[in-house]
């Protein structure tokens, strides 16, 4: 066994507690919380802040837009709308793909650590 191996397989050893307490499908809620935990936190809460604001600027616009006075004020108002929605699905998919990311992480460290118990086997 070279240096590598073992390396990885104690790697593995420490976190294999870690990965086998976790369920195989996590609970969404589950899910989310582990995106505030990972390394890109920071992101996550910047990306929910700015889907916070987003969502206020698309009420405040479509609320505006049935309150407006002029053509001009409907089209800018519903624009802003358009632009708010945008900017929401955008952050909404982007933080989807996170949790997909998170998602196959943990399954690739299960397959390492399968990996690592068959060659223990042998």
């Amino acid at each position: 066994m070279n240096d590598l191996d073992r390396k990885i397989r104690e790697a593995l050893a420490s976190e294999e507690a870690e990965v086998s307490l976790r369920t195989v499908d996590a609970p969404l809620l589950e899910q989310v919380i582990d995106t505030f935990r990972g390394r890109n936190r920071w992101l996550v809460v910047l990306a929910w802040v700015f889907t916070t604001v987003w969502m206020a600027g698309a009420v405040v616009s479509g609320y505006q837009f049935f309150h407006a006075d002029g053509e001009r004020a409907m089209i800018a108002w519903a624009a802003g709308f358009g632009v708010s929605v945008l900017a929401v699905a955008s952050l909404k998919i982007w933080y989807w793909m996170e949790l997909v990311k998170n998602s196959v992480l943990r399954e690739v460290k299960r397959v390492e650590l399968r990996v690592v118990r068959l060659g223990e086997g042998k």
